[in-house]
């Protein structure tokens, strides 16, 4: 059995939820689920095309322009705005795998 300590306000959104599935709890909580999974694959495959056009820009693969850029490879050249944007794209494409792992 689970129980949720819930304030007035977070419970009033539970229940709408709730209500929206048809009071079926397993077919909300596998909606969320879901959506999440979705939202997590649209956000990989977003940032797959931006490390596309990086790789094709730069000559190098993702991988091991990360490598190279927390080494330090780079010098001055790596506070270039383009590779903190990559190299943040790359942390979050990482950390999107591994909830996605977990949420399969």
């Amino acid at each position: 059995m689970l129980t949720l300590n819930l304030d007035n306000q977070t419970e009033k959104q539970f229940n709408k939820l709730l209500n929206y599935s048809g009071m079926d709890f397993s077919k909300l909580i596998s909606s969320m689920i879901n959506y999440r999974i979705n939202e997590l694959n649209r956000g990989i495959r977003n940032i797959e095309l931006d490390f596309i056009n990086y790789e094709h820009k730069y000559k190098i693969k993702t991988k091991d322009f990360y490598k190279r850029y927390v080494k330090g490879d780079f010098g001055d050249e790596s506070e270039s705005n383009d590779f903190m944007i990559w190299s943040g794209e790359y942390e979050a494409y990482t950390e999107f795998q591994v909830e996605l792992d977990k949420l399969l």
